[in-house]
């Protein structure tokens, strides 16, 4: 067997939710787009019930463009720097959140910090995925921490976005061993593998509570 694939996931979840209207998320990104580029996968095969309605991304020259681009999926670019205040900035992402009929919110790589505005105008219907077992090693560093801090074992975890930076109620975590011939390199691909397994999961089980709060309301 090989050792680099020993993982656990917590909680063993591994079937996805259905929904029918499917599900309609917004993501948040600022890089590549791996787990963006999942998510259209799952999307397009009709495994997971979701319509990714918009893209948006706080970066002009991020991967994640061409992804939706291809995948024939709404974007939007929204720098910081082209708005005078922080809150105006995020106004704009909230209200194009809104007028694409978001339900969940996904953070996928999302390298940007939040405000409360922000959070509590979409209180318990955004997620987000970090590459540690929180609430070890928060920030945007992670993995190169838990290698500085000789860490034995780390991973990644989906949990509800709060105000307090990678904080908020765990929804999954998926942990692996650290080796000692791991670097950057190696240790962030093995984490991304795990990224997408659990964030897809994390999606079906977040959108289940909302629509079940949906319909305790209506």
């Amino acid at each position: 067997m090989d050792k680099s694939l020993n993982y656990i996931i917590s909680p063993e979840i591994s079937e996805f939710r259905k929904f029918s209207p499917k599900l309609k998320i917004g993501v948040l990104a600022s890089g590549k787009g791996t787990n963006f580029q999942e998510l259209i996968y799952l999307s397009k095969n009709n495994s997971l019930d979701i319509d990714i309605k918009v893209l948006i991304t706080n970066k002009g020259n991020a991967g994640c463009i061409k992804r939706a681009q291809d995948a024939n999926i709404p974007h939007k670019v929204i720098l910081a720097n082209e708005f005078p205040q922080m809150k105006f900035f995020e106004a704009e992402i909230i209200n194009t959140l809104i007028s694409f009929d978001v339900e969940l919110i996904v953070m996928a790589g999302w390298m940007k910090i939040v405000s409360s505005m922000f959070v509590n105008r979409f209180k318990g219907k955004i997620i987000n995925i970090h590459p540690s077992l929180l609430p070890s090693y928060k920030g945007g560093n992670a993995i190169n921490d838990a290698l500085s801090n000789g860490a034995l074992i780390t991973g990644c975890s989906v949990h509800f976005v709060e105000t307090e930076v990678d904080s908020g109620s765990l929804i999954m975590q998926a942990a692996l061993p650290v080796f000692k011939n791991d670097n950057l390199e190696s240790l962030t691909k093995r984490i991304h593998i795990l990224e997408h397994k659990i964030l897809p999961l994390s999606i079906s089980y977040a959108g289940s509570m909302i629509r079940e709060n949906f319909k305790d309301n209506y």
